[in-house]
């Protein structure tokens, strides 16, 4: 018998190549970059394309000095890391075996303890990350309606506070207000100031930011800021989760979606949905200069104060729900 996530790779594999034999685009560890969907409207289906997948069943080490060599020939574009020619960033990215999922997982190594904070300077954070796309690259590489998809967990000793986790950008690092258009993250409280829900001790949720948001149900300091409104359970240390995030920046009002679903759970519970305009006090216009995509996307970048180890499998990016690889 095939493992699962091997017939899973093959299938997406395939995909790429006969997407690529059609004229549609290269995916997965491609050179080319396929253009976003205009409009603010879906792909048509039948056209939802996988973008980029990896599944990290390679080697790298911890203790490696090059990180950057395996990481780039599966289709990354740079990393900063302990463990990669900058030698510094505080946090280690490498690969290792998991017996849970059966296969080599991404590591993201996180110590934000060992950071200098300067003077004046609120969080003592990391600055490292694996990046897909460039500076220089297409603002249609990360496509402005877009969907994500991964499996995660964080070891039991871990601990969170707000941090970035998924950090697009229209230009250079660091990403000025002018040139994000969304991050996606992880925090220890979730839902409205004036009454949030705490994580358990090991636990988080997932965050989410956008600059044009205006959630008027919130002080304006906070209206930017979007929580998991319709379901505010937390993910818990120890278990494997698969999460997958919907983004659309490409018409006159944003849409932020993410659903999650632990393992061996069949359905997926809907945790989150921001639509501009329909959900209630809430609005997200995008200028029509701004519905565009972005050149990279690096990840985690900014961990703030609390160490963690948090692990990253089957990571895919698609311009579609249709095109995301099913997974047991």
């Amino acid at each position: 018998m095939v493992p699962e996530k091997q017939r899973t790779t093959f299938l997406i594999a395939l995909s790429c190549i006969v997407s690529f034999a059609m004229g549609l685009a290269a995916c997965g560890h491609g050179d080319e970059l396929p253009d976003a969907a205009d409009g603010g409207t879906p792909p048509p289906v039948g056209t939802s394309r996988l973008l980029f997948f990896d599944d990290f069943e390679y080697d790298v080490a911890r203790s490696a000095t090059d990180a950057e060599l395996q990481f780039r020939a599966h289709g990354w574009t740079d990393v900063k890391a302990i463990n990669s020619y900058f030698g510094r960033g505080n946090g280690y990215l490498y690969t290792r075996f998991d017996p849970v999922r059966n296969s080599r997982v991404l590591v993201m190594e996180s110590y934000p303890s060992t950071a200098y904070s300067p003077p004046n300077f609120p969080h003592r954070q990391t600055d490292y990350w694996v990046k897909y796309g460039a500076e220089d690259a297409p603002l249609t590489t990360v496509p402005a309606n877009v969907w994500f998809q991964f499996w995660t967990y964080a070891t039991p000793e871990s601990r969170f506070a707000s941090s970035k986790f998924i950090y697009p950008c229209r230009g250079p690092y660091p990403c000025t207000t002018e040139r994000f258009a969304w991050l996606f993250g992880w925090h220890n409280v979730t839902g409205p100031e004036s009454n949030p829900t705490m994580a358990p001790v090991g636990g988080w949720f997932w965050s989410f930011r956008a600059p044009l948001a205006n959630n008027r149900a919130e002080p304006e300091w906070n209206r930017d800021k979007l929580y998991q409104n319709l379901n505010p359970t937390p993910l818990l240390a120890g278990r494997w989760y698969q999460v997958r995030i919907h983004v659309d920046t490409s018409g006159a009002q944003g849409a932020y979606e993410l659903w999650v679903r632990e393992r061996g759970v069949s359905t997926w519970t809907k945790v989150s949905e921001w639509i501009g305009g329909m959900t209630p006090n809430f609005e997200w216009p995008i200028p029509r200069a701004e519905r565009v995509g972005n050149c990279v996307v690096a990840m985690p970048t900014t961990v703030n104060e609390e160490d963690s180890v948090v692990y990253l499998d089957d990571f895919a990016m698609a311009t579609g729900e249709a095109a995301l690889p099913a997974s047991p």
